[in-house]
C-alpha cells in the first residue's frame, strides 16, 4: 500500500504543488535568492523550490555559494522524500573527522553502492570494512610494485607523448586546423589508463587525419554517466526490469566492457599457457600492467575472471577519469594566465634533462588548478551510528554527509580572499638555506580533498601527478594554444559534475608552435 502512495504522491499530488509553487515564483514572493540569507526548506518539497529556482545556475555553484555562506561552512540539503536530510560540508575540520578520525564509522553511502554495482560489482571502489582492507591490501601490493610503477609512471606516458601526442600537435600547428583538446587529451587518457591496466594499446589518438571510433571508451563513459544518473531518477529499477531506454543502454555497455576486457583475459592465458609448454619465460611485456599483476600472482590467487574484470574496471575508473579532467582544466587555466604560462615555460626548457619532480612552480601550477576545478565536485560518506561533527552538527544513522570539494577550493576562510585568482605562489615560499629558490608547501589532504584522504587516500595520486606533469613538460615546452574564434564568442566554459567533473561543449583551439 505504501508503494501505491509514494507513486500517487510523485505522479499528482508533487506535480500540483509545484504548480503552485510556479505562480509563487512569477510573483518573486520568495527570496531565496538573496545573498544573505540560505535558502529555506519546505514541508514536503524540501529544498527543492530553492533547486528549481536557481535551475539556469549550474548546481555545483549554487551549492558552492550554499556552503560557503553558512555559519559554519556546513548546511542541510533536504530533498522531497527523504527520512533525513543530506549535510553538505567544506569545513576542513569536519573533513577530516569523517576521513580520518571517525573513518570506521562513516562508510561509502549506500545509494552509490546501489547504482553503481552493475559496473562495479564488489570492488574496492565500493566496498567498506574488512571486505574494504582487503582490496585495498591487494590494490597497494599491485601499486607499488616495481615493475608497475615504472611501466606506469614512465613506459607508458613517454611513449604515448613522444608517439602519438607531439606529432599530431605538430600537425595540427603546421596546418592550422583547430582542435577539440578536451578529445584529443580524453583519448590519450584513455590510451594510457587501459595500457596501465589491461597493457593493450586501443591507439583511440592517432596521427590519421580521421580518428578512430572509440567504443570501448564510449560505453565505459556511458555506462558510469547511466548509473550516476539513476540517483535522480525514481522510474530506473523498473526500467531495468524491462529492459527499457537507458537502462537497455547499460546493458549493452557493460557486456561490451566485460566482453572487451574478458578477451584480453582469454588471450593473456593463451600467450601465457603456450610460454609455458614449450619452455619459455611467460614474463612478456605484458606483465608489468596490473591485470597481468594478478594473473601472474605466484600463488594463483586471482584465477577468477569476474574478480580479475571487476578489478580492472575499477582500475579504469579511478584513473582515467580525473587525468583527463585535471589536463583538460589546466590547459584552460593557463591559456587565461599567459604570465603563469610564461613561468612554466622557462621552468621546463631549464630543468628539462632533469628529473620532472625538480620542476616546482609547475607542480604548484597543477596543485593550483586542481583547487579550482577537482576531478570530483563531491564526496560522500553515510553514518552507520550517531555521530557529532566537530563544528557541532548532530548527524543521525543513516545521513548521507558530502564534503564540498569544490566549494572548498573557493573558501576564503581556506584560501584568502584572492581565491578566485589562479596563483601558483600560494603554494610556494623561497627557501633561504637553498639561494632563494621556490620550494614547495603541500597543503594537508582535509583542506585539500582533492585525492580524498585518511585511509582511502587515492592510491594514483603519484601517477596522477606524474602523467599530468610529463604532458605539461612535453606539450607546453614546445607548443601554445589559441581559443579559437568559435570559443571566444562565448562566455567561459561551464564545469559540471555527474561522476567527475567536466567541460561543456569541448575545448577548440589552434596550436602554435615555439620551435
Amino acid at each position: 500500500m505504501g508503494e501505491y502512495v509514494i507513486v500517487f504522491y510523485w505522479l499528482f499530488f508533487l506535480p500540483a504543488l509545484l504548480l503552485l509553487f510556479s505562480i509563487y515564483f512569477g510573483r518573486n514572493k520568495f527570496n531565496d535568492n538573496d545573498k544573505d540569507t540560505l535558502p529555506r526548506p519546505y514541508p514536503l518539497l524540501g529544498h527543492l523550490v530553492a533547486i528549481l529556482r536557481n535551475r539556469n545556475q549550474n548546481i555545483v555553484e549554487w551549492m558552492c555559494e550554499v556552503v560557503n555562506k553558512s555559519p559554519s561552512s556546513t548546511f542541510f540539503l533536504h530533498l522531497p522524500l527523504r527520512r533525513h536530510p543530506h549535510i553538505l560540508t567544506s569545513n576542513s575540520a569536519n573533513v577530516q573527522h569523517i576521513l580520518k578520525t571517525r573513518f570506521g564509522i562513516y562508510h561509502k553511502h549506500r545509494k552509490f553502492g546501489v547504482v553503481l554495482h552493475d559496473v562495479c560489482r564488489d570492488n574496492v571502489f565500493l566496498a567498506d570494512g574488512q571486505r574494504w582492507r582487503k582490496l585495498r591490501q591487494l590494490a597497494s601490493h599491485e601499486f607499488n610494485s616495481r615493475p608497475f610503477h615504472k611501466f606506469a609512471n614512465f613506459l607508458v606516458p613517454e611513449n604515448e607523448i613522444s608517439n602519438r601526442l607531439l606529432p599530431l600537435l605538430s600537425e595540427a600547428a603546421a596546418n592550422n586546423t583547430v582542435i577539440d583538446l578536451r578529445d584529443i587529451l580524453r583519448r590519450f587518457t584513455f590510451d594510457t589508463a587501459v595500457q596501465m591496466a589491461l597493457g593493450h594499446d586501443l591507439a583511440y589518438l592517432s596521427n590519421s587525419p580521421k580518428f578512430p571510433p572509440t567504443h570501448f571508451a564510449d560505453a565505459f563513459e556511458s555506462a558510469f554517466e547511466i548509473s550516476m544518473k539513476r540517483i535522480f531518477s525514481f522510474f530506473w529499477k523498473a526500467k531495468r526490469f524491462f529492459n527499457m531506454g537507458s537502462e537497455r543502454r547499460l546493458k549493452r555497455d557493460i557486456s561490451e566492457i566485460r566482453g572487451f576486457i574478458r578477451e584480453i583475459i582469454i588471450s593473456r592465458r593463451k600467450v601465457k599457457s603456450s610460454s609455458s609448454s614449450s619452455g619459455t619465460d611467460h614474463h612478456h611485456y605484458h606483465a608489468s600492467d596490473f591485470l597481468s599483476g594478478l594473473m601472474n600472482d605466484p600463488k594463483g590467487k586471482f584465477d577468477d575472471d569476474e574478480f580479475l574484470i571487476d578489478s580492472s574496471i575499477n582500475f579504469l575508473l579511478a584513473s582515467q577519469d580525473t587525468v583527463i579532467t585535471a589536463l583538460t582544466w589546466y590547459f584552460w587555466s593557463v591559456l587565461k594566465n599567459p604570465d603563469v604560462e610564461d613561468r612554466i615555460v622557462i621552468e621546463v626548457k631549464e630543468k628539462k634533462s632533469s628529473n620532472i619532480r625538480d620542476m616546482i612552480y609547475t607542480h604548484a601550477s597543477i596543485c593550483e588548478s586542481l583547487r579550482l576545478h577537482p576531478p570530483a565536485a563531491f564526496g560522500g560518506r553515510e553514518a552507520t551510528e550517531d555521530d557529532v561533527l566537530p563544528d557541532g552538527t548532530k548527524v543521525k544513522k543513516g545521513m548521507a554527509v558530502f564534503y564540498h570539494t569544490y566549494a572548498m577550493g573557493r573558501s576564503p576562510e581556506l584560501w584568502g580572499s584572492d581565491w578566485p585568482e589562479f596563483r601558483p605562489e600560494r603554494w610556494l615560499k623561497r627557501s633561504e638555506e637553498n639561494g632563494g629558490e621556490w620550494t614547495f608547501v603541500a597543503r594537508d589532504s582535509f583542506t585539500y580533498p582533492v585525492f580524498h584522504g585518511g585511509p582511502r587516500i587515492c592510491l594514483g595520486k603519484e601517477i596522477a601527478f606524474t602523467h599530468i606533469k610529463s604532458v605539461v613538460a612535453a606539450v607546453l615546452g614546445r607548443f601554445h594554444f589559441v581559443l579559437a574564434p568559435v570559443m571566444e564568442e562565448h562566455p567561459e566554459p561551464v564545469f559540471f559534475s555527474n561522476s567527475t567533473s567536466k567541460m561543456t561543449n569541448g575545448f577548440l583551439v589552434k596550436v602554435v608552435d615555439r620551435m
